[in-house]
């Protein structure tokens, strides 16, 4: 699929910028904030993608023009900062071809210019001379329509972009997004058939109506044990119980009519059971009076010892204080006693006889406050326990008064309704048949649930045949696709030999690397253990990995005529990488990037390179352009003028 890109210019507001690109290699490199990264982006844009709003972006970015080739079109891709959704596109073929449309990024109901083709997509692809595949617009829905493989899913393999690359292997992690990074490989390799997608979807629709059916038995099962219906025999023995009831019932109501003698009213056992509920609630609220009366009382022994406490408390205080005082005058009347004469164990206010006063000891004072604390506590407890005894009491007796008020009523129909007692005996025994009878029917009824389990859990265990006859059918399917398989292989092959020529740290010589068709996440195999991307560990060998398997992949497809598009840009091939510490690894890494490109055919890939720092080839290779985005006037920034973050 060749693509050439020659040239993006940028409108900013006070310029415009150009950006031109060589056919081999293109080699950004300077220091950060310098719109580096932004020229990647811009062509990203142009191709459908999104744009990342930098502040410079949003401040001075007015629209940008990519000038490429695809197949035998010379193109020009226009996008406005607005443009959100179509992009222009202009083509000639150099004769009479030509031709220039606003290309929707969705597909709309009518072809844009040819048949067939009703967006961006379709339309590079019928540019580049290229047929995709056609897939499930839902991989996992079997009514989900065929639809063209989308450009935007080819080009992840093509655009390394530096938010992505230490975090996603394709973004094949991703439970959208990686089926279609897996579509594209099989565009890639050949492995996919119309047959072969027709079968996976014939498979996937299989599996869900599996898993229907044993999903239905699970919740028919959770009904069932939830009214306690038991299996299939629990349901029969119910049902013959039943059946037994209702030929007591009718025995019964057989013999009613032939003896017609009522030796007891039926409503009898109903005034019996009514007279001991009666008793029931008064010795009920005998005992919550009972209750509520201890609990008063206990409640005034409370606030007694309570009120004790604390005027013992203030006593002990009042003495205290008032047992230092010499008084003067008699608190009394005010009459001035002191030439009054003092005679020793007498009150010389009152002149009463003063007994000897021993005061209690702090240990004393102590044990009686603790003992009167203890007993509050004690009768606190008490006061609750009583609580919890009588509210227990009351819920009790509002049930039992519930229960009798509910008799009560079915007392007086039952009187309402009463004619003799042999009328009521009847219309007793009517009711307990029709119950039965009603009972036997929805049994019945029930039965079928049990068999229903049976039905559906022998549908499931035959699907799972047909599951199995599809898997054999697809596994066959992709045998026949052997020159997929060869390509896949070679894809492994070739990413191998890159990890070694660039020193994947932890790979070896004998290690197996494995590319597995049914996930296309590929694995080094190093004895018993195996490890891909989410295994690497650092971001450094992740952005590695990403870049030696990116290139596995074009060189592939250079050698095989493989249908991936003969671009391959890679923004910050050596992202968490310093060549400080690890000037081997940049040097081999780079060495590998420039034998590729220096290898190529006439059609060869072509590179676009975003780095911090330039590695130069060690020997010149034709088309290779360097520029330097530094700021300054001699290497300005993306847009010249713009000074900012």
């Amino acid at each position: 699929m060749r693509i050439k890109i020659n040239n993006l210019v940028i409108q900013a507001r006070e310029s415009t910028e150009h950006c031109d690109f060589t056919e081999a290699i293109t080699f950004i490199f300077g220091p950060v904030s310098t719109g580096k990264s932004t020229v990647a982006r811009l062509i990203d844009y142009c191709l459908g993608g999104k744009l990342e709003r930098t502040p410079a972006i949003q401040k001075e970015f007015l629209s940008a023009k990519l000038t490429l080739e695809l197949g035998s079109y010379e193109c020009v891709l226009e996008r406005g900062a607005h443009d959100t959704q179509a992009v222009r596109v202009t083509w000639s073929d150099g004769m009479e071809d030509i031709g220039s449309t606003n290309a929707p990024l969705t597909a709309t109901g009518k072809p844009v210019v040819f048949d067939g083709v009703f967006n961006l997509s379709d339309l590079l692809f019928h540019l580049s001379g290229v047929e995709p595949i056609k897939v499930r617009q839902r991989s996992r829905d079997p009514e989900s329509p065929m639809i063209r493989l989308s450009f935007r899913d080819v080009w992840r393999y093509c655009y390394l972009d530096q938010a992505h690359l230490d975090s996603s292997c394709f973004r094949l992690e991703d439970p959208f997004r990686g089926r279609k990074s897996q579509d594209a490989m099989r565009f890639f390799t050949g492995l996919h058939s119309e047959r072969l997608s027709q079968l996976e979807v014939d498979l996937y629709r299989t599996i869900d109506d599996q898993h229907g059916k044993r999903e239905a038995v699970e919740q028919i099962r959770q009904f069932m044990d939830r009214f306690s219906l038991g299996s299939e025999l629990d349901v029969a023995g119910q049902l013959q119980e039943t059946k037994r009831e209702l030929r007591e019932a009718e025995a019964k109501r057989e013999l009613l009519e032939q003896n017609r003698i009522v030796t007891v009213h039926p409503t009898d056992p109903l005034r019996a059971q009514l007279r001991q509920l009666g008793e029931q609630m008064a010795g009920l609220q005998t005992a919550a009076a009972d209750s509520e009366s201890m609990i008063d009382e206990q409640k005034a022994l409370r606030a007694e010892l309570m009120t004790a406490k604390i005027k013992s408390g203030r006593v002990e205080q009042a003495g205290s204080v008032l047992s230092k005082v010499d008084y003067k005058r008699c608190p009394q009347c005010g009459t001035c006693i002191e030439s009054r004469q003092r005679i020793e164990s007498t009150c010389y206010l009152c002149c009463s006889d003063v007994a000897e006063d021993t005061p209690s000891t702090s240990i004393e004072l102590e044990a009686a406050r603790r003992e009167i604390n203890d007993r509050i506590d004690q009768i606190t407890d008490s006061i609750n326990r009583r609580k919890l005894a009588l509210e227990k009491t009351h819920r009790k007796l509002g049930h039992v008064r519930q229960t009798k008020s509910e008799l009560d009523r079915q007392l007086q129909i039952e009187l309402s309704r009463y004619d003799s007692a042999y009328v009521e005996s009847i219309r007793t025994i009517d009711r307990l048949i029709a119950t039965l009878v009603e009972r036997a029917k929805t049994i019945k009824r029930l039965e079928e649930m049990p068999r229903a389990i049976s039905d559906l859990l022998e549908e499931a265990g035959g699907l799972q045949g047909k599951i199995d006859r599809l898997r054999k059918d697809i596994q066959d399917e992709r045998i026949q696709l052997r020159v997929g398989n060869e390509n896949a292989k070679a894809i492994a092959r070739r990413f191998k030999e890159i990890m070694l020529a660039v020193q994947f740290p932890g790979v070896s010589a004998d290690d197996e690397v494995v590319l597995d068709p049914k996930n296309w996440k590929p694995l080094v195999v190093h004895g018993d253990q195996e490890w891909g991307f989410w295994d690497a560990g650092s971001g450094g060998k992740k952005t590695l990995f990403n870049v030696c398997y990116a290139l596995a992949i074009h060189e592939v497809a250079q050698e095989r005529g493989m249908p991936v598009p003969s671009i391959l840009v890679i923004d910050s091939p050596t992202k968490n990488i310093s060549e400080d510490e690890n000037p081997e690894l940049v040097q081999s890494l780079y060495r590998e990037i420039y034998r590729f490109a220096s290898e190529g055919t006439a059609h060869r890939t072509q590179f676009l390179l975003i780095d911090s720092d330039i590695v130069c080839p060690e020997k010149d290779i034709a088309g290779f352009s360097q520029r330097r985005m530094a700021g300054d006037d001699e290497a300005p920034r993306l847009i010249s003028y713009y000074d900012g973050p």
